[in-house]
């Protein structure tokens, strides 16, 4: 049942590797292919203000990371990063997309999965803006069930009565009560199923989400130092997890860093018109040259 998704039609499967399938969406455009990846409890399909901005210019294709969105859960339960780094590959040969040609944009764990498939593939990215990526210093990194946020997402509430009802809730609290009200309803739009008794369930599991914050230890910067891809990185200065996106910044010699004041890490959903604007700067020199006329 293809249920509440804004029209979208129903997702690709893909098969990455050990019998493990992503869903893949195509988020629409007629452009040159441009990979977009979300933030762990997010989908493809929850970023909509900001994604029909980019695919303004590109044809947008999103992957459900592992357990998110339309993804079933893998049966061996790996969601270490490295492992979603070389799905994210995977999903790249299975779009046809050459070697050294892939422009991307991705939120946190996506940005951060970005970066460990290109180190994993070096040269795989052209182009890339990410907005705080998790990319600690290897000093600094949480060991296997040591993450403070696997306790906070195992106590994650699944169901709600209705769309209406997780909309009412999570626009009265942070961080979701901070997002612009077009990108709440794109969150909560998509973000949940319909179960046959009328209520709503995330489609991201509470357990699922925990394990996905479990399998962050994998990645470091000594992962990716060194990456010579074009890389600009968004941070937020207003409620974010301490210098988040930094580190990736310092290792990475082709990088420059981006701040925003006012935003947290949900910027992209607080601000989608400004991410979208400086992301296509960062991924698109035709893109570079009408957003600059436009200002």
């Amino acid at each position: 049942m293809r249920g509440h998704s804004d029209g979208a039609d129903e997702p690709q499967m893909v098969r990455v590797a050990d019998g493990v399938e992503l869903a893949l969406h195509c988020l629409g455009g007629d452009g040159q292919p441009l990979l977009f990846v979300h933030a762990t409890g997010f989908n493809g399909r929850t970023y909509g203000p900001l994604t029909s901005r980019l695919a303004e210019h590109f044809t947008v294709w999103a992957p459900d990371l592992r357990a998110h969105g339309w993804s079933p859960p893998p049966a061996a339960r790996d969601f270490r990063w490295v492992t979603l780094a070389a799905d994210l590959l995977a999903v790249v040969d299975h779009l046809g997309i050459p070697h050294g040609e892939l422009d991307c944009v991705g939120h946190s764990i996506g940005a951060a999965t970005l970066l460990l498939a290109d180190a994993q593939r070096p040269g795989t990215i052209r182009r890339m803006y990410g907005y705080e990526p998790v990319v600690w210093r290897s000093a600094e990194i949480f060991g296997p069930g040591e993450n403070p946020l696997i306790a906070v997402a195992s106590k994650r509430r699944e169901v709600f009565a209705s769309r209406a009802e997780a909309m009412e809730r999570f626009a009265s609290r942070p961080p979701f009560g901070l997002v612009r009200a077009d990108s709440l309803h794109s969150y909560v739009t998509n973000g949940f199923r319909d179960l046959d008794d009328g209520t709503v369930q995330l489609r991201c599991a509470a357990t699922d989400e925990a394990d996905t914050y479990d399998g962050e230890y994998t990645s470091t910067t000594d992962r990716i130092d060194g990456i010579s891809t074009p890389v600009v990185i968004g941070k937020g200065l207003e409620m974010t997890f301490n210098d988040i996106g930094v580190p990736a910044h310092e290792v990475l010699p082709n990088s420059r860093l981006v701040t925003y004041h006012g935003l947290g890490h949900f910027g992209p959903l607080e601000a989608p018109d400004i991410i979208a604007d400086d992301a296509l700067v960062a991924v698109s020199t035709a893109a570079q040259a009408e957003t600059k006329s436009a200002r």
